[in-house]
């Protein structure tokens, strides 16, 4: 099983107090303290009995981690030999108890069913604050042509008393790289004509690396497909280039990656790698992203990763990757930052960004496509716009990528020397300022203090 199953044995809450001495706390964790809420917390799902092609049931736990102020990482971890290896398992949270019932609150990565390992991750916009004491429960479903099945179940924040444990150790700085894959057109029937793709490293531990493969296409798998899909899209890392073909990694780390269930409006999915963020960065490998687990055959999106990905794969590297999503239509929220500090403040209204000369950026965009970004010079003029053109995108220097999810581009000194502010290219409320690190604005209108 993957090194992220918990265990089910009571763990002690220790507090700090000002004499040194410490503390036990209840195991309950509705109602806790701002204090006491855990860096990492997990809750029991019961196998379900059902109809379906897994009458047994699938038993497992779902993990709470905190991954920074404003975002949480949840993993799934089911019992990879109850899974049914010709579908993919969606997953989500719902509102109110199992008792009760309620709506999917939260989309999570469904679970590959032909996996070595049933495991996924998914990293949600809330604190785990938030999440620890959130009225819901978890539903592992049968798979997309089968949601009414539901295979594991479990009470969650509010509901339950989950088992607490240790953060992830993350390192400073973390890292990120996104690389583009190449959309490919297939016989098959669902997505056939390819989608451009990408599928984005982030580094967690110093041995642990969140991969990320995301459709380049607006809405779910149902909406690009124009009717409803009743299979789950897959994902694999595998070895060697994409000319040179290769099969699915089994080691030194699994290729595995999660599945997309076709009414998750992100169309997204992720997993935990076992391997350091340099050691995918260098892996000689490639990605393949699948029509279902039954027609693997038909692969609609792939592109080299890693020490292929110059020159051959179309990689996208940076340095650094914000996170940045909108509230409302009235001002834009930086949600996280990976690979530095002092980029922006989390959880304010239109932060000042100050960037770095020299730095690549990824700017996630999860204002979807209503809220387009754009940076502009002191006269609002645009600069880079992902709704339009800007004026240096064509340079060189600046390196200008855009796709669905975001932007990225190297904050070169042709852009420091004029850029003043950041904006959605629709609500004009949405705005905030950019200064260069170290004190001084952009030069296109003083928005920044020197």
């Amino acid at each position: 099983m993957d090194a992220f199953r918990t265990s089910t044995l009571p763990i002690l809450c220790l507090l700090p107090l000002a004499l040194g001495v410490l503390a036990g706390c209840d195991s309950s964790d509705s109602g806790m303290d701002e204090e006491s809420v855990p860096d990492q917390i997990s809750y029991d799902l019961s196998a379900q009995s059902n109809d379906g092609a897994a009458p047994n049931g699938v038993s497992g736990t779902v993990t709470f981690w905190r991954a920074g102020p404003d975002s949480s990482l949840v993993t799934l971890n089911l019992d990879a030999d109850a899974t049914v290896g010709s579908v993919s398992h969606p997953a989500h949270i719902h509102n109110n108890s199992v008792e009760e019932g309620g709506g999917v609150e939260y989309y999570l990565s469904a679970v590959n069913g032909s996996a070595p390992n049933g495991t996924s991750a998914r990293k949600i916009g809330v604190p785990i604050e938030e999440l620890v004491r959130f009225d819901g429960h978890v539903n592992v479903h049968e798979s997309p042509a089968n949601l009414k099945n539901v295979v594991a179940q479990g009470n969650i924040g509010a509901n339950a008393d989950g088992n607490r444990g240790d953060g992830l150790d993350f390192v400073s700085d973390r890292r990120a790289t996104t690389y583009s894959l190449n959309a490919s057109t297939t016989n098959g029937s669902v997505l056939s004509g390819g989608v451009e793709s990408t599928v984005r490293l982030e580094e967690l531990t110093s041995s642990k690396t969140l991969v990320t493969y995301t459709l380049g296409i607006s809405g779910s798998v149902n909406d690009a497909n124009g009717n409803s899909v009743d299979v789950a899209q897959i994902g694999h890392i595998h070895k060697n280039t994409v000319s040179e073909g290769g099969g699915i990694v089994n080691g030194p780390f699994s290729g595995y990656l999660g599945s997309v269930a076709p009414t998750d409006p992100a169309a997204r999915s992720s997993r935990i790698v076992e391997a350091s963020f340099d050691e995918l960065t260098s892996y000689d490998g490639y990605v393949n992203l699948h029509q279902s687990n039954a027609n693997a055959q038909y692969v609609f999106a792939q592109g080299n990763i890693g020490a292929n990905a110059t020159g051959g794969g179309g990689g996208s590297s940076a340095d650094v990757t914000v996170t940045v999503t909108n509230v409302g239509t009235s001002a834009w929220e930086v949600t996280d930052v990976s690979g530095a500090s002092g980029v922006a403040q989390t959880g304010t209204n239109n932060p000042t960004l100050t960037l770095k000369v020299g730095t690549r950026y990824r700017f996630e965009n999860n204002g979807g496509s209503a809220h387009p970004l754009g940076f502009q010079d002191g006269s609002s003029s645009y600069l880079l716009n992902q709704d339009g053109d800007g004026s240096l995108e064509g340079n060189s220097d600046v390196n200008y990528e855009e796709d669905s999810e975001g932007i990225t581009f190297t904050y070169a000194q042709a852009l420091a020397d004029e850029v003043a502010s950041y904006r959605c290219t629709v609500h004009s409320q949405m705005e905030g300022d950019v200064q260069t690190d170290g004190g001084g604005s952009g030069g296109g209108g003083g928005a920044g203090g020197y």
